[in-house]
């Protein structure tokens, strides 16, 4: 018989699988928070995924789903957010409980098969499953400020003068009807201060003009002016008839062109369930709102005779804005006012970075409510 005092209490030894996991969510994610808090060290971030991963091949099952509810919750708290925006402030809790527990799921499955090589297996097809179209989640993320990533681009920025100006609008008052002259002066603004200042080009963020800007004449003809003496690329809605797309507008030369959005937010910008369901939702909690449309392909612009391919947000971090690349410049832009204050602008300018590597692009990234960057 084992002696008492070495018998773990139950109550015990929950805390500690509990523990264990945690601490595998801790090492997993920290490279987020040492990106946020601009604590730069490989050293530790490689010495932490690698303690990370040894963890997640080796720990029992029951920590190991310990380990995915916590990576879930550090990852992606922050999602709730957007609800604020839709008076749904009730579901904020549900919304995070559910990231944690779908990815402690997602994390106990991988180790279904008790033997180490499938579970190494099994973690690494983790990194290409995308439920309901998300992508975010990405086991190999954290390798990108390690020793592991040493890729240098040589990519030589394109023979403009590009201006970004910053935007620090809160979405409670983007999208408020009472403030939208006060924005779209903002924008003319800083177009005017991008001429004077002689910039090739100038770009605003996501929906930098909250309307569908197509049905705005004495507005498309203003910019159409403005563009005589700069190119102009700017994010603003859209609208077919009873169809609405978030787009992206390029004018140049007295001309416009409109790219549209070709990978939409799940549960942001549309419901990735069965039409009967996608009703539902968006009548009980969206007031009858319809998804938005979208795209098919996306588009590249030729601006001052370069190529750019437009990314709206949450498509410039998934491979579909990339297939078909026929250059090597990216223009993303981004509303990060949904999210902030929070670690969502950091993930998302990892992702930017871990898709420029992977397709060897030159991301030009505006964005509302974060920083501004180009992302080599």
């Amino acid at each position: 018989m084992i002696p008492s005092m070495f018998k773990f209490k139950s109550e015990d030894y929950t805390s500690y699988i509990i523990i264990k996991g945690f601490i595998v969510a801790l090492l997993l994610s920290s490279f987020i928070y040492f990106e946020y808090f601009e604590i730069t060290s490989k050293f530790i971030n490689t010495l932490f995924v690698l303690i990370a991963y040894y963890l997640l091949i080796t720990i029992d099952r029951k920590s190991l789903f310990f380990a995915g509810f916590f990576t879930g919750l550090l990852w992606f708290w922050w999602i709730g957010y957007s609800f604020i925006y839709y008076d749904l402030v009730y579901l904020i809790p549900f919304i995070v409980l559910f990231f944690g527990l779908a990815h402690g799921l997602f994390f106990w499955f991988t180790a279904i098969i008790d033997k180490v090589l499938i579970r190494i297996v099994m973690l690494y097809l983790l990194t290409f499953f995308e439920p309901f179209g998300f992508n975010w989640f990405k086991l190999d993320l954290p390798l990108i400020n390690t020793y592991f990533n040493n890729y240098e681009s040589k990519l030589q920025e394109p023979n403009l003068k590009i201006f970004m100006p910053p935007y620090s609008i809160p979405q409670d008052k983007k999208w408020d009807k009472h403030f939208v002259t006060e924005v779209v002066n903002t924008n003319l603004e800083n177009i005017d201060n991008a001429i004077k200042q002689q910039y090739d080009l100038v770009i605003l963020p996501e929906t930098a003009f909250p309307l569908p800007l197509n049905n705005q004449p004495e507005l498309i003809e203003l910019l159409k002016e403005k563009s005589q003496k700069i190119a102009i690329v700017t994010g603003a809605l859209s609208q077919k008839e009873n169809e609405y797309l978030n787009s992206t507008y390029h004018f140049e030369d007295g001309n416009y062109t409109i790219a549209n959005k070709v990978v939409l937010v799940p549960f942001g910008e549309e419901i990735p369930l069965p039409k009967f369901m996608v009703d539902f939702i968006n009548d009980t909690f969206f007031d009858g709102a319809s998804d938005y449309s979208k795209a098919s392909e996306p588009t590249t612009f030729t601006i001052k005779g370069v190529k750019f391919r437009n990314a709206i947000c949450y498509e410039a971090t998934t491979d579909a804005v990339y297939q078909n690349l026929d250059t090597p410049y990216v223009i993303a832009t981004s509303n990060n006012a949904w999210f902030t204050p929070s670690t969502e602008p950091t993930l998302q300018k990892l992702l930017l970075r871990y898709y420029a590597k992977k397709y060897h692009a030159l991301i030009y990234h505006s964005t509302n409510r974060s920083q501004n960057m180009i992302v080599k």
